[in-house]
């Protein structure tokens, strides 16, 4: 499960809107909607998480090639 930037982004405004708005109009006592806005916030951080493990992986595996071909 990788989000693409542009959809971490749109997940990211609508939390943030979210709680802003949500706690203007004072509806944030609702134990559903603040469980909703967590679960998308805590789904860009594993997101996030696990593209930067990937991205990790992806360096190491560019380095490993180019060690093999003779370009550091």
């Amino acid at each position: 499960m990788i989000l693409t930037d542009k959809q971490s982004l749109l997940i990211c405004a609508v939390v943030t809107f979210g709680f802003s708005i949500l706690g203007i109009i004072d509806v944030l006592d609702n134990h559903v909607i603040v469980a909703v806005l967590l679960l998308l916030f805590a789904l860009v951080v594993a997101n996030l998480l696990s593209s930067k493990h990937l991205f990790e992986k992806d360096e190491e595996t560019d380095i490993e090639e180019n060690s093999k071909n003779g370009t550091i």
